[in-house]
């Protein structure tokens, strides 16, 4: 079911939503798609009562067994005494949504009864991440099973209507990956692989980053063609490098959820913290410092996908290096404990997120399994720059060099499994290669590690 508000009566109109309805129904009808016949795609465009909307989620509910999607675009507005999410139809307020909008339960409940095996709810709408975020909690779509959400902002974010562009951000971008599918991913799309490639994509171009809540892993299930797939060539076995990354994108995708929910709840225990027994307070403060670092692993794992998706993609913007690595230090508590050698200023183009991710590794491994003092000196050349972060340590053992840079190599084995995950080296390299960049890691001739970072000055 698709549903599309353009044009409204109280707020600013949006041609680029029938195009995004258009669009959609073209693709999810035809023959490369699903072939979906056209008696099972309900179009509802523009329409003036919300009771006219609900009828029609009603009659899809009833009638879908299979697969139930429901999709709208238009405004999202949010009830000023409730904070729940409403969709705005032509006579839309946003100040008395009550009587003039479609409130979200009224989607809710035709899906909590329905016998499709499988549910889809698309939002590309303002402040649609209300309905899988903590706001939604109890009331949302994410306690039914067989339920997907794909949300087009967060909870409290804008979407975006581009005014010179055919479709808007979100649906734009859906749209494309239906056309043109996700490069080395295979045969078939999953809504996972979807999400992650559009969240990609938006990201870098600066837009609204989408948000997504799967139940019961929907989400991993073969969802549509993928136009990309280009089929082996030879009958060998996939590589033992391909199941693993396989396996890492299945994993982070999997553990996702579960964390959305354990998040929320450590935000709550840290709010209560003074109020708790007293003989409670370590085992929260541990829960919450562990949920954190499950956290960052998680943000880890899903960063390598992206990676071995090839939808790793840079957000660019002029900056100080110098400025970016004080940041770097000052945001982890490490100021004290390095020592920043660096002309002033070097303004260059890159990736500021990124080049916080590379420091951060480069400086957490020197003085986590270096030795003090360490050092980080910044170096101008004429087309690029050079990061050298020397610790005092032993060095790195000979024969581990050439696998510093390996995922989940540890140089020294005795370390606990709880310690690193060995990934951060790696994402580090695979960071500064997307920004045009490289890192080599040597012994210093006297004592400790050596790892040198180069980049060039535009990304």
């Amino acid at each position: 079911m698709l549903v599309g508000s353009s044009r409204f009566a109280q707020l600013a109109d949006l041609p680029a939503v029938s195009a995004n309805v258009a669009a959609l129904r073209d693709k999810l009808t035809s023959e490369e798609v699903w072939g979906l016949d056209t008696a099972h795609c309900t179009i509802v465009t523009d329409p003036r009562e919300p009771r006219l909307v609900s009828q029609a989620v009603k009659r899809a509910a009833q009638e879908a067994t299979d697969t139930l999607i429901f999709y709208y675009a238009g405004h999202g507005l949010i009830d000023p005494g409730t904070g729940e999410l409403y969709l705005a139809l032509y006579d839309s307020h946003a100040q008395e949504v009550y009587d003039s909008a479609v409130p979200y339960q009224w989607i809710r409940r035709p899906f909590e009864t329905s016998r499709a095996v499988r549910r889809i709810v698309i939002l590309d709408c303002c402040y649609s991440g209300r309905v899988l975020g903590a706001m939604s909690e109890g009331l949302g779509l994410a306690e039914i099973d067989e339920t997907y959400l794909l949300a087009a902002a967060a909870e409290n974010a804008l979407a975006l209507a581009p005014p010179d562009e055919l479709y808007t951000a979100f649906t734009g971008e859906f749209v494309s990956l239906l056309h043109q599918g996700v490069p080395e991913a295979s045969e078939s799309l999953t809504l996972n692989e979807i999400y992650e490639a559009m969240r990609s994509s938006l990201r870098a171009a600066e837009r609204p980053e989408p948000q997504c809540r799967d139940r019961n892993s929907l989400g991993t299930v073969p969802f549509i063609p993928n136009p990309a797939y280009q089929p082996r060539t030879d009958t060998a076995l996939a590589s033992p490098e391909s199941v693993m990354s396989r396996f890492i994108a299945d994993m982070s995708h999997e553990l996702r959820t579960p964390l959305t929910a354990l998040t929320a709840v450590t935000e709550v225990l840290e709010e209560e913290t003074g109020r708790l027994d007293p003989t409670l307070e370590p085992t929260v403060r541990l829960i919450i410092t562990e949920t954190r670092r499950l956290n960052d692993l998680v943000e880890t794992l899903m960063e390598v996908t992206r990676f071995d998706a090839g939808t790793a993609r840079l957000v660019t913007e002029e900056v100080d290096v110098i400025e970016q690595v004080a940041a770097c230090l000052d945001a982890r508590g490490w100021a004290a404990a390095v020592t920043l050698v660096a002309p002033h200023p070097l303004r260059v183009r890159l990736d500021p997120r990124r080049l916080d991710v590379i420091l951060a590794n480069l400086i957490g491994n020197a003085l986590k399994h270096g030795g003090s003092p360490v050092t980080v000196g910044v170096l101008p050349r004429p087309t690029e720059f050079l990061i050298e972060v020397r610790d005092s340590g032993s060095g790195v053992p000979e024969e581990a060099l050439p696998h510093i840079f390996d995922r989940f190599f540890k140089a020294d084995s005795r370390r606990p499994r709880s310690e690193g995950s060995g990934l951060g080296l790696s994402l580090a390299l695979e960071n500064a290669h997307l920004m045009g960049g490289d890192i080599q890691a040597a012994n210093q001739a006297e004592s400790g590690a050596i790892f040198t970072l180069r980049l060039p000055h535009r990304a």
